[in-house]
């Protein structure tokens, strides 16, 4: 019991040198902040629309479109703008009476734009903000009123992955720190974090802790190795791109492209470490006498069922995630050899395989943990 205290009191010590780095990050920040190129954006409502003519076949109807701006200095605000709806599928915003929708406004524009020096306003948007928080509510609802005290303990332990990521990993990532090793030690502390709140302080929690470490560990390792030899840059992305140009940072793409390996197998890794944690608590419970070996297997067996299962879950995920591209490419009628050679293929084959892996992994480790502490027991 020594030794789980022991193990406990250094996982703490890492969740303290953590948040003292995220301290630091934040202090960095506020002496030398990154620059923002924010535009002014508010939320208005439609009032009323009046669709003129277009011009030709070939012109989209131009809409005049009287709104009242609902936050933002200019609150409380009627005003009436031209708008030319994009003739593009899927960037048409045709605006209807009732709809809710997202301004860019323009503070201070030139002599030739405005010549009274007034503010411009322009539909960028539909509002959807409102609709997602609504989601987020019903979801957190369902997980207390289903879940009960469970239901609260996990959404506690959700909303401090959250933090973890948004408040710890991402600004250290923009300030150039490594993000593989952020990431692998914030996978340390979710799981353990998660855990603890769920399961309490219990070899459950310590073997389940332990074997997601390190199944998340091998599959940051099988990431890293095979991405260097696929020379996997980061870059393929969009965003990759526009977070290059956009933000005088300077940052490890490579680095994030790993961390988001981990982080995106994280979740089933965690739910293969607790089943097999909590499987053989339940074995050596009802066989107190059970050694290591028998232990061990008991948790093997129930790995391998789980595996059956899970071998797509990570696979679905990731194939979903990259539908729209794969079906381009299949419409493109591209051989095989050119599409495997794709960054953006490779990239997804790799996220893909790496999870997996340290999914696979994960049985046989949290199995051959949670035996040996079970087994030291006195029957």
């Amino acid at each position: 019991m020594n030794s789980a205290r022991k193990i406990i009191g250094v996982l703490f010590l890492i969740i303290f040198l953590l948040s003292m780095l995220a301290v630091g990050a934040f202090c960095i920040a506020e002496e030398n902040p990154a620059p923002q190129i924010e535009p002014l954006f508010a939320k208005a409502k439609v009032l009323k629309v009046h669709a003129l003519e277009s011009y030709d076949d070939f012109s989209p109807v131009k809409q005049i479109v009287t709104l009242k701006i609902l936050n933002s200095k200019f609150k409380g605000q009627t005003i009436t703008v031209e708008h030319m709806p994009s003739t593009m599928a899927g960037m048409e915003i045709n605006v209807k009476e009732g709809n809710k929708v997202l301004l860019w406004i323009d503070e201070h524009p030139s002599a030739a734009e405005s010549p009274d020096g007034s503010p411009l306003f322009a539909i960028s948007d539909f509002a959807r903000d409102n609709y997602a928080y609504w989601t987020i509510l019903i979801y957190a609802l369902l997980l207390v009123i289903l879940g009960r005290l469970k239901g609260v303990k996990a959404l506690a332990s959700l909303l401090i992955t959250l933090f973890l990521l948004f408040f710890v990993l991402f600004p250290l990532t923009l300030k150039g720190f490594n993000p593989i090793l952020i990431t692998i030690l914030i996978a340390l502390v979710v799981s353990l974090v998660t855990f603890r709140i769920i399961g309490g302080k219990t070899k459950k929690m310590i073997s389940a802790t332990l074997g997601t470490f390190s199944g998340v560990l091998l599959a940051g390792i099988i990431a890293l190795l095979f991405g260097k030899l696929m020379h996997l840059s980061g870059m393929s992305t969009e965003e990759a791109k526009i977070l290059l140009y956009s933000l005088n940072v300077k940052i490890d793409f490579q680095g994030i492209l790993f961390s988001g390996i981990i982080i995106g197998a994280l979740g089933a890794i965690m739910d293969v470490g607790m089943s097999i944690s909590s499987a053989i608590n339940e074995v050596r419970k009802v066989h107190p006498e059970a050694n290591f070996k028998n232990l061990f297997e008991s948790g093997m067996r129930v790995g391998r069922d789980i595996m059956g299962t899970m071998a797509n879950t990570l696979i679905l995920a990731y194939t979903g995630g990259a539908l729209p591209l794969l079906l381009l490419i299949i419409a493109s009628q591209a051989s095989i050899s050119k599409v495997i050679n794709l960054e953006l293929i490779s990239l997804e084959i790799l996220r893909a395989m790496a999870g997996s892996i340290g999914l696979v992994l994960c049985i046989p480790m949290t199995a051959a943990i949670a035996a040996y502490l079970y087994s030291q027991e006195k029957a």
